[in-house]
């Protein structure tokens, strides 16, 4: 007798079958991971010092920054203090271990997304395909306890005592005066004027001269600089706030030349005064001005006459709503399903009839492609940038032949983008069986054209 087959039971069977594509899917995770892992390459969409990285060995991304540059930036920087004797305190970044952290920053960057496993790694490689832009800077810093020590040789040989400027401020200008007291020399100031030198000279890429003629100077210059950060109002130019669906509020900038009035005290004798002007800075576009603006012009036009049954105005009516007040700021882009979303049962929408492949049949949201259509119509003779667009597979009763724009979710799609300098905001409405899509915005110079919205 031949020996009976020991039968496998159904139920193992089927998880065999359900965990086996399963087990393939981690494995071959696991694996990928295990390749992204081990890769040398810094990830997706990283900038150091505005210069892109991504896919760079840290050898690689260390030469394309020119490491070699900085370094000899940070030894070359170089500031000369000049003392009322005309002694010069000249310190340089090599003196002081001016370095900057560019190894540490490539390190950094080669870290992002790593070290939590292989798993972890893989899925964070992933998302850094999609994912917005990192940026990272190059700093420099250097020994300030070596800085100190240089400043201290010269500055404890100074008993100069002098008078501060107080400074008087109008509507119109700014006085500083050079005042009458004396005090002594003040180490931390010159410390001070010695390591903002450094660091403009390391932005300059040459050496820097500044001459502390008395103590009486300084004092000065830094009433000064500390006058211009109380006044001191950043200019603001109003743009649209989605917020109030208005232009924001606007500033004007206030500011003195504090440079020139340096320079000008330096050049007086105690108890003389230098009157500089209050520089008033008018942003390009005041909020009036933009709400003038905002929304003047119809750029599109079109209405369509809605046919079908109650389902298809159902459909028309909600993806209409979706749309309707959409405010597009300038470069952005418009996609149809990214704003009307998906068309389903649970959304509200309803069964009607569509077409596909040139055959009419029944489909959940049939009648929305009249309300991209309309809006495509809209815009269709402007300057506005149409990105994606297919017409039918035949011709819509609503509108001629290929001035529509069919959509499916989420595979066909119609998108525009506003190409021009001010925001655009649609408006969409059905109103008993018509649909009108208008599109305003700001016309500048003729741009751009307005369409002829009842051309054929």
């Amino acid at each position: 007798m031949s020996a009976i087959r020991k039968r496998i039971p159904t139920p193992v069977k089927m998880i065999v079958a359900i965990l086996s594509p399963i087990i393939i899917t981690v494995v071959a995770f696991y694996i990928y991971g295990l390749q992204v892992r081990n890769t040398e390459h810094i990830y997706p969409h990283i900038s150091i010092a505005g210069i892109e990285v991504s896919g760079f060995t840290r050898e690689e991304a260390m030469l394309s920054l020119g490491l070699p540059a900085y370094d000899e930036r940070g030894t070359n920087a170089n500031v000369s203090i000049i003392f009322p004797d005309d002694s010069r305190m000249v310190i340089s970044g090599n003196d002081v271990n001016l370095k900057h952290n560019a190894r540490d920053i490539v390190i950094e960057a080669y870290s992002v997304g790593r070290g939590r496993g292989v798993i972890l790694d893989a899925v964070s490689y992933l998302q850094r395909l999609e994912a917005d832009e990192i940026f990272f800077n190059i700093d420099f810093a250097l020994d300030e306890a070596v800085l100190s020590a240089k400043v201290a040789e010269f500055t404890n040989d100074y008993n100069n005592r002098l008078n501060a400027s107080v400074p008087a401020i109008y509507e119109d200008s700014i006085v500083f005066t050079k005042g009458a007291g004396h005090v002594n020399a003040d180490v931390e100031e010159i410390h001070e004027l010695a390591y903002h030198g450094l660091f403009e000279s390391l932005g300059r890429e040459e050496p820097v001269e500044i001459h502390y003629y008395m103590l009486e100077t300084s004092k000065t210059v830094f009433d000064i600089f500390d006058k211009q950060k109380d006044i001191f109002v950043q200019m603001v130019s109003s743009g649209y706030d989605p917020g109030t669906d208005a232009a924001s509020e606007s500033v004007i900038g206030i500011d003195f030349d504090a440079i020139e009035a340096v320079r000008l005290i330096n050049e007086l004798e105690s108890g003389q005064s230098v009157t500089l002007p209050i520089i008033y800075t008018h942003p390009e576009y005041s909020q009036e001005q933009l709400d003038e603006l905002l929304f003047r012009d119809l750029i599109g036009q079109r209405t369509t006459w809605a046919h079908g049954n109650a389902n298809r105005l159902n459909n028309i009516e909600l993806s209409s709503g979706a749309i309707n007040g959409l405010v597009l700021m300038p470069g952005d882009e418009f996609s149809f399903n990214g704003v009307v979303g998906a068309r389903t049962l649970e959304r509200g929408y309803k069964y009607a009839p569509a077409l596909s492949r040139g055959e009419t049949i029944m489909s959940v949201g049939g009648g929305v492609c009249q309300t991209s259509s309309t809006l495509y119509a809209a815009i269709r003779l402007t300057d506005l940038n149409v990105t994606e667009q297919q017409r039918h597979g035949k011709p819509v009763p609503y509108l001629p032949w290929g001035h529509d724009a069919t959509v499916f979710y989420p595979y066909l799609d119609f998108k525009f983008v506003n190409n021009t300098n001010y925001p655009l905001r649609i408006e969409m409405d059905l109103d008993d069986r018509y649909v009108t899509a208008r599109v305003w915005g700001t016309i500048i110079d003729d741009f751009p054209i307005a369409a002829d919205w009842n051309a054929a």
